[in-house]
């Protein structure tokens, strides 16, 4: 909360969605009505459920009132602090009787969740009590455990943690701890991107990862969002099921411009691109109300170097359809198109066009000369890489390293079928030879 989701272009409310629609709180109360709906036993947050640790005004009002809801109903709200709401959540949790905070002050400390009055699960938790720590807080609840509440029922470990870091000021913990606890979960905060069903697949192993945030915050967090429900069956085994009801929702599209003779064309072809992936959402589950689409234009045509012009002006910015209800809308277009070149063909002799030409063949293989190209390039990139000046970004939630193998090949790739292009249709307009 104390948030709002940057990226969200104005064409989205022309089209008939509140601003307050594709937000953190309007994800929160959706989630809220689900909980309820389905008559849940408890509804447990994993930390970070605000932006900025001293959060008053702006951040709390939307968490007061769901989780006020929830109490009215019945529902046991439990909780861990994170780094982001060290001071924050204990605040709220002082605000509302019967709201939970789990491991105040950074000691362990277990919860009961009951179900028509029996035991049903047991939470274990811990909180930040300072915004940095350096060590993992597992440690200490590997020596000395809390005593099980109810030998029979599932224990569930709670924790805002970064998980298998080398190092790091957020509380660094080792998957392999977790393991040794013997716990039946773990449900961590931290990542937007939810992993449970990534880490569950481990053989012998029960559910373990993060639960993602409730919404993407921007369009580098794509994919389903939304609440966990855990369904505790008869003989204690456990059962994950994601509800992806997130009000908007980002997704990575690649778009070919194949057989386009025309830059007019690419408008339509966007639109039914967008449509159809919006069709497929809404077949696989809940609705958003708005998907952000962040595309990639491939494949090659005669006019690309139209297309890439009006993609730097911002041609298609705005552009946005109505789709049963949703509305789809291009977040950012990158051009990744080619012009119709022939590198092997052109790849045969010795002038400059070739030298590229053979380079950008040689990054499709993980061969020698492969390898020697973007050694050089990080050489050459790493400094500015590496620059102060980028530091804010290098500590976003979803940096990635801009000097990985990947990384670079995508850089040659698109620097050097720009500069071929251009080499070829100087050729062509000046009369010289290719």
């Amino acid at each position: 909360m104390g948030t709002s989701c940057s990226g969200v272009p104005d064409v989205v409310s022309s089209m008939g969605i509140d601003a307050a629609e594709p937000t953190p709180a309007n994800a929160l109360s959706l989630s809220v009505d689900l909980a309820i709906k389905e008559q849940v036993s408890a509804v447990v947050f994993a930390g970070d459920v605000v932006e900025n640790t001293n959060a008053r005004f702006e951040a709390l009002p939307p968490p007061e009132r769901c989780l006020g809801r929830l109490l009215d109903a019945g529902i046991e709200v439990i909780a861990v602090a994170g780094n982001h709401d060290v001071e924050a959540l204990p605040r709220l949790a002082s605000m509302l009787e019967g709201n939970v905070l789990l491991g105040a002050g950074g000691k362990w400390e277990s919860r009961t969740i009951e179900k028509d009055g029996r035991p049903v699960a047991e939470g274990v938790g811990w909180s930040f009590g300072e915004r940095h720590v350096r060590q993992s807080p597992v440690a200490s609840l590997l020596a000395e455990p809390p005593a099980p509440t109810a030998a029979t029922i599932p224990r569930i470990g709670l924790l805002r943690a970064d998980l298998d870091p080398a190092g790091g000021t957020y509380a660094p913990v080792r998957q392999a701890e977790l393991d040794n606890c013997g716990f039946d979960a773990w449900l961590l905060g931290h990542i937007h991107k939810p992993s449970i069903h990534d880490l569950a697949a481990r053989a012998a192993a029960g559910p373990s990862g993060y639960l993602g945030s409730l919404v993407g915050l921007d369009r580098s967090e794509t994919g389903p969002h939304g609440p966990w429900i855990l369904r505790v069956g008869d003989g204690g085994q456990l059962d994950l099921e994601h509800v992806p009801l997130a009000p908007l929702r980002w997704e990575h599209v690649s778009i070919s411009v194949e057989g386009l003779e025309d830059a007019e064309d690419v408008e339509d072809r966007l639109i039914s691109e967008a449509t159809s992936h919006v069709d497929r959402i809404q077949r696989e589950g809940p609705v958003p109300r708005a998907v952000g689409l962040i595309a990639r234009l491939t494949g090659g045509s005669p006019c690309h170097e139209e297309i890439r012009k009006r993609i730097s002006a911002g041609q298609w910015n705005e552009l946005g359809r109505m789709v049963n209800g949703t509305v789809a809308f291009f977040g950012k277009i990158t051009a990744e198109m080619r012009p119709r070149i022939d590198l092997e063909e052109i790849a045969k002799g010795d002038d400059p066009a070739v030298l590229i030409a053979q380079r950008l063949i040689s990054l499709e293989h993980d061969d020698k000369r492969s390898k020697g190209l973007l050694e050089q390039a990080r050489e050459a990139l790493a400094g500015t890489a590496r620059d102060d000046r980028w530091s804010p970004v290098n500590e976003h939630r979803n940096a990635t390293d801009r000097l990985s193998d990947q990384a670079l090949r995508d850089v040659l790739r698109r620097s050097g079928m720009t500069a071929l292009s251009k080499m070829l249709s100087h050729d062509e307009s000046s009369g010289a030879p290719s």
